[in-house]
């Protein structure tokens, strides 16, 4: 009788058992694949970084090829025996261009243009490059000057007189004439003193002749 009484107390505390153990197992489940997904998540994070560092990377590298690509593209050039150097000097005051050409020394050649330049700096501060190739290289200054071609017909004590300038800008006297400039009118009279630049000496003549006339 007493076997009797007990089944159902040893019957509940089965059940009880078995619901705490699936209660049990059903934590420990979800426990299980939340942590599963966290970790799956930061997995998936780190990929994402990692992608990103590459790619980075990738675009740093790419960058580095370009402008290696553009510096030999620019400087590639270099100065050879076959390389003509063109010197052009423009006269600012006259605006005439008077160039002339060389062949490079022995100290110029291999380099690039960014080596040529550095060599102006330090040795011709005055000159720049205007255009660089492995055929010709121009280069260029500009002087506040009047240039060698030109004749200057003003006055020397009183009478016309015609001066030229040499190469340095400095002005010496040609030739002065007999024609007195206090006989001309007031007008000519000031165009002399302040000097009537011609390019060459039929120019010269003619206007000795207009003012002798």
């Amino acid at each position: 009788m007493r076997r009797k009484k007990m089944w159902p107390l040893i019957l509940s505390i089965l059940t009880l058992a078995l619901v705490f153990s699936s209660i049990g197992f059903t934590v420990g489940y979800y426990r299980y694949s939340s942590q599963i997904s966290q970790e799956k998540l930061e997995r998936q994070k780190e990929q994402e970084r990692l992608n990103a560092l590459i790619k980075a990377q990738e675009d740093s590298l790419y960058n580095i090829n370009k402008d290696n690509e553009m510096s030999v593209t620019k400087y590639g050039d270099t100065i050879s025996n076959e390389t003509t150097l063109v010197y052009k000097t423009l006269y600012t005051q006259c605006q005439s261009v008077i160039e002339k050409m060389e062949q490079p020394s022995l100290d110029l050649i291999g380099l690039n243009e960014k080596g040529f330049e550095e060599y102006l700096k330090q040795n011709h501060p005055n000159w720049e490059i205007e255009s660089f190739s492995k055929k010709d290289i121009i280069v260029i200054r500009r002087e506040n000057k009047i240039c060698p071609n030109h004749y200057v017909i003003s006055v020397d004590k009183g009478y016309i007189a015609i001066y030229k300038y040499d190469e340095d800008g400095i002005k010496s006297l040609v030739d002065q004439t007999e024609i007195p400039i206090n006989l001309l009118p007031t007008v000519d009279q000031e165009k002399l003193q302040r000097g009537i630049l011609v390019e060459t000496m039929e120019d010269v003549n003619q206007l000795l002749e207009d003012y002798s006339s």
